[in-house]
């Protein structure tokens, strides 16, 4: 009996090694059976970029030559041999890897550019601010002209993102943390009535803006203070010096989701109480805690107004404004998201 037992265990181990080697074999063989892409289909902006990933078939397959990309029409579409692809005029093409005798091809459509303020008008917003006008940057495009306020600080006029767009630069103003000035900021006169309560309670702003390379002078950027007229209160959302933005009691956003010397379209829409979203490049990035928003709580907008890049003790840092837009209502998630990105020069290496 005991003969027989080991004359088992004998076997099996035999087994279990002739398994494994045979198993050994097969995954040593990495010759390359196809190429994959990391996606079916691709739909983009005229000009926007968007990254397409190759593999090998196995993943692991050693590659003898590089691979390489072409479009079937560089009219409509271009693309490198990063595999980056550049939507150039509306309309649909095709775009080809090819890998060792291996090809594999998918379709690209290119949408037709809207405009910011297209999209802002079918929005219906009820202010918008382009500052294009270097002879009058607070001038509205949509709603009453901003009201610049500045003290021992002046508002600039800069570049926009693109050739022909106006932007202005909010410096932090270095006398404000002494307390003797009213600093440096921004007031927009919104006409909104109170809504849900004394206050404005449904709203939604959307600010498309740079930190600039310098970095900050502190460790916030301001973005709006919604309780005073006259900066006496500290700032109710800003950005953390990390590229985080949002408030303590409402959360932030995660860190670095705010790029040094990059254009960012930022939205918050608000309903006190029930939702507070934030959007960042046509993405959300945090469904905020809508229950440290109350009704006529911190969060709400006097009937008033609303200061942008305000604080009352210069926690706050030099700060550049493309556009705004502002509405009396909360945004849906997908209406907030389809106002997108910011519109920049685009660097394509051909």
């Amino acid at each position: 009996m005991e003969i027989k037992i080991k004359r088992i265990i004998f076997l099996l181990a035999i087994f279990t090694l002739v398994a494994g080697i045979s198993t050994s074999c097969k995954e040593e063989d990495k010759t390359m059976r196809g190429i994959a892409l990391n996606m079916s289909k691709l739909t983009l902006d005229a000009d926007a970029i968007e990254q397409v990933r190759f593999y090998p078939i196995p993943w692991d397959a050693p590659l003898t030559e590089g691979f390489t990309w072409k479009s079937e029409n560089t009219e409509i579409v271009k693309v490198n041999n990063k595999g980056q692809v550049l939507g150039v005029n509306p309309g649909t093409t095709n775009i080809t890897c090819e890998c060792m005798g291996f090809s594999v091809t998918i379709p690209v459509t290119v949408r037709p550019l809207v405009s910011i303020q297209e999209k802002i008008r079918d929005l219906n917003a009820k202010g918008f601010w382009e500052f294009d006008d270097p002879n009058d940057p607070a001038k509205a495009t949509i709603g009453a002209d901003l009201i610049f306020v500045e003290d021992q600080a002046v508002i600039s006029v800069i570049d926009g993102p693109r050739p022909g767009d106006g932007a202005v630069r909010i410096p932090m103003d270095p006398k404000k943390k002494a307390g003797n000035t009213t600093g440096t900021f921004i007031k927009c006169l919104h006409g909104f009535a109170p809504k849900g309560g004394k206050n404005v309670n449904e709203y939604t702003i959307m600010w498309d803006i740079r930190l600039p390379e310098e970095g900050p002078e502190s460790s916030y950027y301001s973005l709006m203070s919604s309780r005073t007229l006259d900066n006496s209160q500290d700032q109710d959302i800003c950005i953390r010096s990390n590229g985080s933005f949002g408030i303590g009691s409402l959360g932030y956003c995660d860190a670095g989701t705010l790029k040094l010397g990059k254009w960012h379209r930022v939205i918050v829409t608000m309903n006190s109480g029930v939702s507070v979203v934030y959007v960042c490049d046509g993405a959300k990035v945090k469904d905020a805690d809508a229950a440290s928003a109350p009704i006529d709580g911190r969060f709400s907008l006097l009937p008033g107004g609303v200061l942008f890049f305000a604080d009352d003790d210069g926690d706050d840092s030099t700060i550049d404004v493309c556009n705004i837009a502002i509405w009396d209502r909360q945004l849906t998630e997908d209406e907030a998201k389809s106002l997108g990105a910011v519109r920049q020069i685009v660097e394509f290496e051909e």
